[in-house]
Formats: structure tokens, C-alpha cells, sequence
């Protein structure tokens, strides 16, 4: 890896391919992971909406811990964007192996907590019953098993974004993910000499994909780009200061992902309460609508990592072009895929799923979100350059706002005390959106994330 020292001027041009350098290959990678998804609940789909309903309450948990070790990637990548923009090669090496034995260590004791309480935890969050529920209880007692490999994979790719290198994470996307399509197709229905296991094997084939996940992440920090050397990791010992560092800025982002998943499990035990079929067109809708917002994220990514890296040169006035420019790509990347889900949502919901009924509510629900999209992204990209300052105070405290004191109090207003059911929940869900970009554009344009220094990088 070869770091760079940006000049304090950049011509335009250059600004932009320093941006697609990052985005081609962080948009490439979300979209295959959208692809994957739809392909794979597509699979699902066809199952029976009890098997919609038990993938989606599952995931509910497993992105819970997912937001809990989160914190070791989100500090990584922008203490070692911070350390690529000072060209301190010392200091990439130290926070990234910190980085993954801190979230190793996170994820193994939460694992080990799910696997040992998967039905009273599904019990206690959702009030789904009988077969919804037998089926959550038995997805999650698999998937629950490849969340360290998860973890390695995740903070991994963390790393070397923060480092600027996006094409990787890519590549081991790429090949996971096919692999995990493949497996997940063989052992659902029980092809290629595989047994049909059907919803089970849905869940073995994301462990087994995860797990070679985790041995290329791996590979590709410790030889292909030597981001973290095999003797650092021999001589591992922990460093309590950089665990630290680490944690202050990743914890508020830890929480703010935790505030997201913990008011997720609070709606969906409200829209569980109006029947499966819009509890499964409620999931297929959030898998149609990664259509629009994963080739986005790769935005929210470079925004991140530039502001980081410029701050890292201590130059406050190209992190602002950078983040200038990334909206205004970004914003026209958004309106074209944002079309697709309003004028085309019967089609989506179709690929999905063969029941009238969700199809139905489902093309309600992808018309709303498109209303949505471009504040959404928008908000995306500005957060992202709040969290590359070390200001993830911000975005935590925005997404409490609009989760806990917009979307649910209104969603339960709209749908029970209104009547208008799943609509209503998902009209307050286009509110919260709308309220959180205001929020994120006054907190960009007016906040003191110029002058600040990543949280406890002088300590």
C-alpha cells in the first residue's frame, strides 16, 4: 500500500477520479450484495411467506450484533484515513490490528449469546407465533454461527476503506456472494447432488460463504496489500490507547446503527400485528428497495474516507470539494434508480415473490420510498463526511431523533389511531427521512466538523 500526500489544490478533474476511485468498486460491491439479496429471498420467496416473515425477524437480531462490533470498523476506517492523509504507516498498521482483534473478540461473545438464547430472544422481541416463529427460531440458530467469520470480513473491508483501497472488498464481495447464491440454490431445493433442505439450507449456505469470506479478508490484510504484516500480528499485543481512540469514534456510530435496528424490532412488532402478507411485503419491499440505495452507499463510503484523509493533510477546504462533488454525482446516480422504484414497483414486488396480496402492498410501499430516496442519499453523503471528521455525535443523535421521536411515535399514530395499517407505518417512515435530511444538512453546513480532530487522535 502506497500512501500519498494530497496537494493542497486539485484540479477537478482529479478531484473526480479520486472520487469514482473509491465509489466504482463500493458501488459495484453494493450492488452485488442487492442482487445477491433479491436472488436469495427471491429463492426464499417462493418458499412460503412464513419463510419471508422468519428470514426478515432473523435478520433483525443479526444486524443488532452487527452494529454492536461495527464500532471497531467504523473507528478503523477513519483513524487510518486520518493516518493515510498524515502518511503515517506505523499508524495504519497499529489501529487496523486492533481494530480486528477488538471486533473478534466483540462479535464471538455475542455469538455465543445468540446461539444460546436464539427462541427466547425471537420470543422476547417479536410476537410472531407458531410457524413464523418456529422458522425464525431455527434460521437464526444457523446464521448465528457465521457471524464471527462476518465480523473479520466486515472490519476487514473497513480497513482497507479507510485506507482507500475499495477494489478488494469488491473482488471477496464478488466471490462470496456467488458462491453463496450457488450453495443457497443447491440446498434449498437439492440440486447438484446437495439435499433439499429449503429454508435451512438458505441458512448453511450464508454460513459456508461467510466463512471464506473471512480467510480472503484475512489473506488480503496480511499479504496481498500488507496492511497489517504477519510479524505485527505474531508480536499482537493489546494497546488500550488505540482501543480507546478506536471506540470513541465508533461507539457513537455503533449506537446510532443500534438505535436503527432496536426501532426496526419495534415496528416490526407492530406491523406483525396486520397479518403475513404484510409482513412479507413489508421484507420484500425493503430487499426491492435496495435497488435504489445500495449503488448509493458507495457515496456515504468515499465521502468517509476522503474527508478523513484530507483532514489527515489538514486541508478542511478539499474535504468540502470533495463532499461538493460526491453529493452532485450522487444525487444523479439517485434519481435515475429512484424512477425505477416508482414507476416500476408491480414488476420489482414480481421478480420476488408469485402472491397477488404482496405484490400489492408491496408496490405501495416501494412508491413511498422513492418519494424518499434522494433526501435519503443525500443524507448519506453528509453523514458520511461527519463520521470521516470524527464527528459521529451528529449522525447518532439525527437518526435517534427522527427513529425514536418521528418514525414510531407517528407509525403507530398513522396506522392504529388513524387506521390506515402497514400504509401508515410506511408513511411515517417517508417523514422520518425527509426530517433527518434537514437535520444532517444543517448539522454539515453549520457544524464545527471543519476544526475538530478525530476523536483522541492527539491523546
Amino acid at each position: 500500500m502506497q500512501l500519498t500526500q494530497e496537494p493542497h489544490e486539485v484540479a477537478l478533474p482529479t478531484l473526480r477520479s479520486n472520487i469514482l476511485r473509491i465509489v466504482w468498486p463500493a458501488t459495484t460491491e453494493s450492488v452485488l450484495q442487492m442482487l445477491v439479496g433479491i436472488v436469495a429471498t427471491a429463492m426464499v420467496g417462493h418458499l412460503s411467506a412464513e419463510a419471508i416473515g422468519a428470514v426478515g425477524l432473523s435478520s433483525r437480531v443479526t444486524q443488532i450484533v452487527w452494529a454492536m462490533f461495527s464500532a471497531a470498523g467504523t473507528g478503523a476506517t477513519v483513524l487510518i484515513a486520518r493516518a493515510v492523509g498524515g502518511n503515517d504507516r506505523e499508524g495504519i498498521e497499529r489501529t487496523a490490528l486492533q481494530a480486528l482483534v477488538l471486533a473478534i473478540a466483540l462479535v464471538s461473545v455475542l455469538t455465543a449469546l445468540v446461539v444460546w438464547q436464539a427462541r427466547a430472544l425471537m420470543m422476547w422481541l417479536f410476537t410472531a407465533q407458531g410457524k413464523v416463529l418456529d422458522l425464525s427460531f431455527m434460521y437464526l440458530s444457523i446464521v448465528a454461527l457465521g457471524m464471527p467469520f462476518m465480523a473479520i470480513m466486515q472490519v476487514a473491508g473497513a480497513i482497507m476503506r479507510g485506507a482507500g483501497n475499495t477494489q478488494t472488498p469488491m473482488g471477496i464481495a464478488f466471490l462470496v456472494n456467488a458462491i453463496n447464491v450457488g450453495l443457497t440454490y443447491a440446498l434449498i431445493y437439492g440440486h447438484f447432488g446437495l439435499p433439499a433442505l429449503g429454508l435451512r439450507g438458505a441458512a448453511l449456505a450464508a454460513v459456508m460463504a461467510q466463512a471464506l469470506g473471512a480467510v480472503l479478508a484475512f489473506f488480503a490484510l496480511t499479504r496481498l496489500h500488507a496492511i497489517i504484516s504477519v510479524s505485527a500480528v505474531r508480536r499482537y499485543r493489546p494497546q488500550p490507547d488505540v482501543v480507546w481512540r478506536i471506540l470513541a469514534i465508533g461507539v457513537p456510530a455503533a449506537f446510532e446503527m443500534i438505535f436503527w435496528q432496536a426501532a426496526t424490532i419495534v415496528l416490526m412488532r407492530l406491523i406483525v400485528r396486520f397479518g403475513t402478507h404484510e409482513l412479507a411485503a413489508h421484507q420484500l419491499g425493503l430487499t426491492a428497495e435496495s435497488l435504489s440505495y445500495m449503488p448509493a452507499v458507495g457515496f456515504g463510503i468515499a465521502a468517509t474516507a476522503l474527508v478523513g484523509q484530507s483532514l489527515g493533510a489538514k486541508n478542511p477546504h478539499l474535504a468540502e470539494r470533495y463532499v461538493g462533488e460526491t453529493v452532485r454525482v450522487c444525487a444523479l446516480l439517485t434519481v435515475v434508480t429512484a424512477s425505477i422504484l416508482f414507476f416500476l414497483p408491480e414488476a420489482l414486488m414480481g421478480v420476488l415473490t408469485n402472491e397477488v396480496e404482496v405484490i400489492r402492498l408491496g408496490a405501495i410501499y416501494l412508491r413511498l420510498m422513492a418519494l424518499a430516496q434522494l433526501p435519503m442519499q443525500i443524507a448519506g453523503v453528509l453523514n458520511g463526511a461527519l463520521r470521516g471528521a470524527g464527528d459521529t455525535k451528529a449522525p447518532m443523535v439525527i437518526g435517534g431523533v427522527g427513529l425514536w421521536l418521528v418514525r414510531l411515535p407517528l407509525a403507530w399514530v398513522l396506522s392504529v389511531g388513524f387506521g390506515l395499517g402497514i400504509e401508515g407505518v410506511w408513511l411515517a417512515m417517508t417523514v422520518d427521512l425527509f426530517l433527518r435530511f434537514g437535520l444532517s444538512t444543517f448539522r454539515y453546513y453549520r457544524g464545527p466538523w471543519r476544526t475538530i480532530l478525530a476523536a483522541g487522535t492527539e491523546r
